[in-house]
């Protein structure tokens, strides 16, 4: 381009699209893009409007009016550096087309997917004002995803900046939080300690307490009975504070534990703010009876590896309205020989199958707080509690397992009120569980999402199917999630809200959430 001060070249292609620039116009040493009206100073190529700058290169003109053009060739290192600066700028400022151009660049320059990911944690971690939310078991199951091959190559991006984005929206335009320093010296039994100061709600000071003991070289195998205890003391959050610490430290695998400094502060944050559900009015029957049951003992009961269900737990959760059959039916079964494992293939068999016969119309009823995201939570609740009894059984693991009877039971409310609906039968490809579970989890990415926490939900899913099918040999909850993604949501959660307002308002407010 010709401008008063001399001749300049730059790259034709913008950032945004590609699109030509050339199909642009100029103004006083401004070149602007006439697709997205992006906007290029020509001298240097710096972006004054949009996200990212172009590369400028090189002119030359002879004595005799020949013009060359160098083209600039950038130094790897410097590049990748300079990649790395854009992705934590696009990450501040929520740009997802910024975040997905440099991650894909960082890939390219054979950049670690964890180390794309820990970016957008060290921007997010002490941002979440109620402490680590889907996001983070979203990044820990898109980078298990690369890892596992799911993705490979450069489509590796897709759920490597669906894991970044994801944290950058729940940390968008919110302010960095307190975090409190690290103790001197932990107590005699700093397990039971964390237990009492997370009950107490003491966020600051459990803060401090684990991050004395990760100053002290306290590993993963350390630390998380630690995080089980605590997780274990209240349904938290519909089984969210149970599903969180198993991919905070599924995530830390990915990242390094030497980044636990990092995400378990704000993971006990979370622990404190969360709901505890088991103090509600609907699930008192269900405490009740669980606080006169010896977990001790009932977690001595050998393991029948025989042991199938007659039908009667089955039924006690998918079938009947009394809120204390399930724990009955549940504590018999473990001293029939169950165990956690067999249990919890019983609950994931009755979500499946809840889910398969959920009626989508139940989306579209705004005053009922209810909808099949509700049930998803007994698939993915249900694989944190296996995989925490995997590293520490005892009575805080099947107290989980035991909280995700009584949930699956209460995702039937909707039943329990209308007619069950249909079973929808659903046909899988030809593929082994493996490969179909990839298949979902591939859609749960890149098919269509109404919003993050939808997605979100999703993609827990079809990652909780691909390993609870596998470990059982039973396709039935990879049908349970084919059916979910291809009805998705369609709940009307604006409309909802504003109808939920206004029967409060007016008085007709409900005491007990969905009675």
């Amino acid at each position: 381009m010709h401008l008063s001060d001399g001749i300049h070249a730059l790259d034709n292609a913008c950032p945004y699209e590609g699109y030509g620039l050339t199909t642009g116009y100029l103004t006083e040493g401004v070149l602007t893009c006439a697709w997205h009206n992006w906007k290029f100073e020509v001298s240097s190529g710096e972006c004054v409007q949009g996200e990212e700058s172009v590369t400028t290169h090189r002119v030359d003109v002879d004595d005799d009016g020949t013009i060359s053009v160098s083209l600039t060739q950038h130094d790897p290192q410097a590049e990748r550096n300079v990649r790395l600066t854009s992705l934590r700028q696009g990450i501040t400022d929520g740009y997802n087309g910024q975040i997905s151009r440099d991650a894909i660049r960082l890939l390219h320059a054979s950049a670690n997917p964890g180390e794309l990911v820990w970016e957008a944690v060290a921007f997010g971690a002490p941002r979440g004002e109620w402490g680590w939310g889907h996001s983070i078991a979203v990044a820990a199951d898109c980078l298990d995803m690369v890892s596992n091959g799911v993705f490979t190559g450069t489509e590796r991006a897709f759920p490597i900046v669906h894991a970044i984005a994801g944290i950058a929206e729940e940390a968008h335009g919110e302010q960095v939080g307190a975090l409190a320093e690290p103790a001197t010296e932990l107590p005699s039994n700093p397990a039971a300690a964390l237990r009492t100061l997370v009950e107490r709600e003491l966020t600051a000071e459990a803060q401090s307490l684990v991050r004395c003991a990760l100053r002290m070289g306290f590993g993963p195998q350390d630390l998380h009975p630690w995080f089980l205890q605590a997780v274990s003391d209240h349904h938290l959050s519909y089984g969210h504070g149970s599903i969180y610490v198993q991919k905070a430290f599924q995530l830390l695998d990915h990242l390094g534990w030497e980044r636990a400094d990092t995400v378990l502060p704000f993971l006990v944050t979370g622990l404190v703010s969360g709901t505890r559900e088991d103090l509600l009015p609907p699930m008192k029957p269900f405490m009740k009876a669980l606080q006169s049951t010896d977990l001790f003992a009932l977690g001595s009961v050998e393991t029948d590896t025989q042991w199938t269900d007659t039908g009667q737990l089955r039924h006690s959760i998918l079938d009947s309205a009394d809120r204390t059959l399930p724990l009955t039916a549940a504590v018999q079964a473990i001293r029939e020989g169950a165990g956690v494992d067999g249990l919890l293939d019983v609950v994931v068999a009755a979500t499946s199958e809840r889910m398969l016969r959920y009626d989508v119309a139940s989306e579209h009823v705004l005053a009922d707080d209810f909808n099949w995201l509700d049930i998803t939570h007994g698939l993915t609740y249900a694989e944190s509690a296996r995989w925490h009894h995997a590293r520490q059984p005892g009575p805080e693991s099947l107290r989980l397992a035991l909280f995700c009877v009584h949930l699956v039971h209460w995702t039937g409310r909707y039943e329990f009120r209308h007619e069950i609906g249909r079973r929808h039968e659903i046909a899988l490809p030809e593929d082994t569980l493996v490969g179909i579970g990839r298949t979902l989890q591939r859609e749960a990415i890149l098919g269509p999402g109404s919003s993050f926490l939808v997605q979100a939900h999703a993609l827990k899913s079809a990652v909780a199917a691909t390993n609870e099918s596998t470990r059982s040999g039973n396709d039935i909850s990879l049908r349970a999630v084919a059916r979910y993604l291809q009805e998705k949501d369609h709940r009307r959660y604006v409309a909802a809200t504003v109808a939920q307002s206004i029967a409060f308002l007016d008085g007709k407010g409900d005491t007990e959430s969905g009675q």
